[in-house]
């Protein structure tokens, strides 16, 4: 798999599908999907730039990977990198093997200090600089040169970096080759040290300085731990949240997204340096993708997870939600979006709809999850209702063949060595390639089953700017991206941390109402990707600052250098650059911002978890997002979308407070002042796919609830049923499940959380329905269509906002205020979904 940059504009780019064979629709004789899909006389389209493709193994226990040919970069997964033509030949000689071959994952402060609270945290414990702990970036790269990355004596602060894609350096040929930078079959890459930076940077050394032509990494790793440039001598300004942490980068290759192998190398080389340098260490991944089960089964999601553990203190992952919680409007058409879910009852077809424009040559790929037991049929439709694929049933895979090499192929629960499902997914994969008119594709379902539907193009197809493959009916909720959808794994939301800025060069700048909304500093980032996975899972974990962060800017990335990049706004006032706000930072917005927020924060729990217990590290991945959430507070903005939250947004002080297990102040709860919140718009009828609530419980100064045992709560369901009771799960944080009724699809149900007898907020009323339209009463699967309804409001606090435009180009324009006179503005066009 490969990952992207979480930023605003996030769309998913494609997966290839690993040499699957199967007949065309005529009857033709079988083929290769690879070939099917990509001519093989045209390079593959997951190629890197020697032409190979990079392939996870899933390792039979007890099998070394060296013995293979693989190199294993995470607990029971291996990595080689083939060229086309040697994929089969590898399947063919290893059938016991389960390959996997994905798509990319893409790469998804001065003011957010004041929403993290971050300085009360520095002050109450006297730390909180993240001393004597790791943080590591797993991004685009790092300008290694930048001031925010130097001591005040200008030496690097980053120990070590892991830099792919290029030749090795032979400065540490052992861990070079325990990386795989030499092995042909991997990805090539190079290891220096803090002193060979530093004699870079002197001139002592010939080599080049690694560097980051994106821009992304260096500004994600100033929001997670930049010291602001105190090499400068000046007072730093845009500090980040642990300034002093030991920094370890790994870069792997990034040109068209993150290969999911380089990704676990990269995860694997971070820890492994904080093993070696006796710290405990946290790891940020600001990137994604859209295709996969999202439920925890994916190589990428697993590998991830087997790094963390209970039986792994000191060690954590933070991943970013992602940026594809956004629904858009065509005319009087929609909601668009990435994702969908339909109920699939025997004897009727569900068909669904996907919106694309007119093609030349792109790729179109859809992933199905159903449930364990479910049985559907798959089908496929090209534009003007042309069949493309019959109905294919589980455990079976068909393709097709058109005019001008338009191809495409059916998947159906077919898990072995030649597919990207697993065996441990119910799912289906549906593909297309070529050139195809303006209309819609239909995914085609029948037999009996609950299906959950994910879209993403590549090329003249690829979904930025709200132009690409999207559902015609989509729904916000459970567009977490993976890997943030592994239930292990803290999976960051985003909320905006600023709605106007001073840029370097031109007046400042704001935010104006649009689309019927008027933005406000820690609202809800409308993109931000939503809950919960497709089991019930609640997503994200914790919200944090990413609208509009101002951080490092990589020299490489400077729009006054390089015109097109990370911070080149083409729709700023006079088409100056206003997003820089001084010679070396710049704002950017997504989720990809939110994640470092929390990664810092993490690395201050682990820093006073080692001061506390004598240098012993003692926190763990749950632990520690445990205490964050029992910390985390209700944003001041407007929450439009429970499920695009978490719990709260993030607040270091309570999460301290949570550490320390420190009353904050007596009394009982507030009922004005504590809050709970649901992981779905709407309930099921049926037990086992349960809506877990959080409440979080505070006093009247607003702070943790501690030292309460929860005796007075209750929790009261009208038309439902309590699947699990209230239950304490830390000071001031308890968790509950319910559930719709068996036999009510198409009624509602009222939640209400009450303390002394006394609601807290207003009851919820949740539609009851087989999937979220029919929980609207308005899906009519037997005549084969459907009459789609807008999507169930999640929250009893705020309204379901309209519709909005894909990214940050959604929130529509900017004014350009006078330093002189707040009277004078003008407008300019957003120009954010690019960033």
């Amino acid at each position: 798999m490969r990952a992207r940059p979480l930023l605003a504009f996030a769309a998913a780019l494609p997966l290839v599908l690993l040499s699957a064979t199967f007949a065309r629709a005529e009857g033709a004789p079988a083929r290769s999907l690879v070939r099917l899909l990509h001519k093989p006389t045209k390079v593959h389209p997951l190629a890197d730039d020697s032409g190979r493709v990079a392939v996870s193994v899933a390792l039979p226990q007890g099998k070394d990977a060296r013995s293979l040919g693989l190199l294993e970069v995470a607990p029971g997964v291996g990595a080689i990198r083939l060229a086309p033509d040697e994929l089969d030949t590898f399947a063919a000689a290893n059938p016991d093997l389960a390959l996997t071959v994905s798509p990319p994952l893409m790469p998804l402060l001065d003011v957010s200090g004041k929403w993290t609270r971050v300085d009360v945290f520095r002050t109450a414990t006297g730390l909180g600089k993240g001393n004597g702990v790791v943080v590591g970036i797993i991004d685009t790269g790092l300008d290694v040169a930048h001031p925010d990355f130097r001591t005040a004596t200008g030496k690097s602060r980053v120990a070590w970096i892991l830099q792919s894609g290029r030749m090795p350096a032979g400065l540490h040929p052992e861990i070079e080759e325990r990386f795989g930078c030499t092995d042909p079959k991997q990805t090539k890459c190079a290891v220096f040290s803090g002193a060979d930076l530093d004699a870079m940077m002197s001139g002592q050394s010939k080599l080049g300085l690694p560097r980051d032509p994106e821009g992304h990494g260096t500004h994600v790793t100033s929001i997670a731990a930049g010291n602001g440039g105190l090499m400068n001598g000046s007072t730093p300004k845009y500090v980040g949240i642990a300034p002093e942490a030991t920094l370890v980068i790994a870069s792997p290759p990034s040109t068209s997204g993150f290969d999911e192998t380089d990704l676990l190398n990269a995860a694997r080389f971070i820890f492994e340096v904080g093993d070696e340098l006796g710290l405990p260490t946290v790891v940020n991944l600001s990137v994604g993708g859209d295709f996969g089960p999202h439920d925890g089964t994916s190589p990428i999601e697993k590998g991830l997870a087997e790094l963390v553990g209970d039986d792994k203190p000191g060690r954590a992952i933070v991943v970013a939600a992602g940026n594809s919680g956004a629904l858009y409007g065509r005319g009087d058409r929609g909601p668009f979006g990435i994702h969908t879910e339909v109920r699939v009852t025997p004897g009727a077809e569900v068909r669904v709809p996907i919106a694309t424009p007119a093609s030349k040559k792109g790729d179109g790929f859809v992933w199905i999850t159903f449930r364990p037991g479910d049985e559907v049929s798959v089908g496929l439709e090209g534009p003007g209702g042309s069949s493309w694929i019959r109905l294919v049933d589980p455990g079976d895979e068909l393709g097709y063949s058109g005019d001008d090499e338009t191809t495409a192929a059916v998947i159906n629960r077919l898990a072995n060595s030649k597919s990207p499902i697993t065996a441990e997914t119910n799912s289906a994969v549906v593909a297309f390639h070529g050139a195809w008119d303006e209309g819609a594709f239909t995914i085609r379902l029948s037999g009996h089953g609950d299906a959950q539907l994910w879209v993403t193009g590549k090329g003249d197809v690829s979904s930025a700017g709200g132009a690409g493959l999207a559902f015609e009916k989509a729904v916000r909720q459970g567009t977490i991206a993976i890997p943030a959808s592994h239930p292990n794994l803290l999976a960051v939301g985003c909320t905006l941390n600023r709605i106007g800025w001073d840029p370097l060069t031109i007046e400042p700048i704001e935010l104006v109402a649009a689309n019927g909304i008027d933005w406000q500093p820690d609202d809800v980032c409308y993109f931000s990707a939503a809950g919960p996975t497709p089991f019930g899972v609640a997503k994200p974990e914790i919200s944090a600052p990413g609208g509009f962060i101002a951080a490092a800017m990589s020299r490489d990335a400077d729009p006054r250098v390089e015109a097109g990049g990370l911070f080149d706004g083409a729709g700023c006032p006079k088409g100056e650059p206003c997003y820089i706000v001084d010679q070396t930072h710049a704002i950017t917005a997504g989720t990809s911002m939110s994640a470092p927020h929390v990664t810092g924060a993490v690395a201050l729990l682990f820093e006073l978890d080692r001061h506390r217990n004598g240098g012993v590290s003692t926190l763990t991945q749950a632990r520690v997002t445990e205490l964050l959430q029992v910390g985390a507070r209700w944003p001041t903005g407007t929450v439009r979308h429970e499920t695009q939250l978490g719990v709260g947004a993030l607040d270091l002080e309570g999460a301290r407070r949570a550490f320390e297990e420190e009353p904050a102040s007596s009394g009982p709860p507030s009922i004005e002042k504590s809050w709970w919140v649901l992981s779905s718009a709407y309930a099921r009828p049926d037990e086992t796919w349960p809506v877990w609530g959080t409440i979080e419980l505070r006093r009247e100064d607003g702070e943790i609830a501690s030292g309460i045992a929860g005796t007075e709560l209750e929790l009261s369901v009208t038309g439902g049923v309590i699947v699990q009771p209230i239950m304490k799960v830390r000071h001031g944080l308890f968790r509950f499940a319910v559930a719709g009724e068996r036999g009510r699809a198409g009624s509602k149900m009222v939640v209400d959380v009450r303390y002394a007898g006394r609601s807290i907020e207003s009851p919820r009323e949740l539609a009851i329905g087989e999937d979220v339209w029919r929980s609207n009463g308005t899906l009519d699967a037997t005549s084969g269509g459907c009459a789609w309804a807008e999507e169930a409001r999640t929250s009893s606090r705020s309204p379901l906002g309209p519709s909005i435009g894909v990214a940050l180009a959604g929130i529509g324009l900017w004014r350009r205020r006078s330093r002189k006179s707040e009277g004078a503005s003008a407008r300019a066009q957003s120009d954010l979904d690019r960033t």
